[in-house]
């Protein structure tokens, strides 16, 4: 029965070439865009969520108009974080300012590592839920340390213990590793 379906549907596609394209081209564009716009929706959805409290973090942005045009960013006087402690410090359990993520060159010894990272305030580790393999968690209130991924360690450390060693980032500061 199912094999006399596909045949009256060949023939019935054979007859009509242009129609059965056009047909067949807008159900494969519509089924395309209806996963990508999925993907695009599951995207927005699970972005960052593996933070402890991803539905309470926020990111502050603002608008600014350039040669007529308004463009939104990331990027924020570094006075802003103090006035939203000290205007809105009661809305707030943390309020972190960061760096863009850009390349750094990290070196230990003869070894050196382009990779991205980011310079944050103190209570970052707490804010985001870092999970610490070792070290502590206050690492970063030493404006001299670090905290390195798990990858990024091992990479330099291999199996060695990482704790107090001294990298150089960007050939112009020294920091101690506090934690991983």
């Amino acid at each position: 029965m199912l094999f006399n379906y596909l045949k009256i549907a060949f023939r019935n596609l054979g007859k009509s070439k242009v129609s059965s394209f056009i047909n067949i081209a807008g159900l494969a564009t519509g089924m395309a865009v209806a996963i990508l716009i999925g993907l695009w929706i599951w995207d927005e959805m699970t972005y960052d969520t593996y933070h402890e409290h991803y539905e309470r973090i926020a990111q502050v942005m603002q608008h600014q108009t350039y040669n007529g045009e308004i463009g939104s960013q990331v990027a924020n006087p570094a006075v802003m974080g103090a006035e939203i402690r000290n205007n809105y410090g009661s809305d707030f359990k943390y309020v972190l300012q960061a760096s863009w993520n850009f390349n750094h060159t990290l070196a230990y010894g003869d070894k050196k590592l382009l990779k991205p990272g980011s310079y944050f305030e103190p209570q970052a580790a707490d804010m985001l839920s870092l999970k610490m393999l070792a070290g502590i968690r206050d690492g970063l209130k030493d404006p001299n340390s670090i905290l390195l991924s798990e990858s990024v360690a091992k990479s330099f450390f291999d199996d060695e213990d990482p704790l107090d060693k001294i990298l150089k980032i960007d050939n112009t500061s020294t920091v101690r590793v506090t934690g991983v």
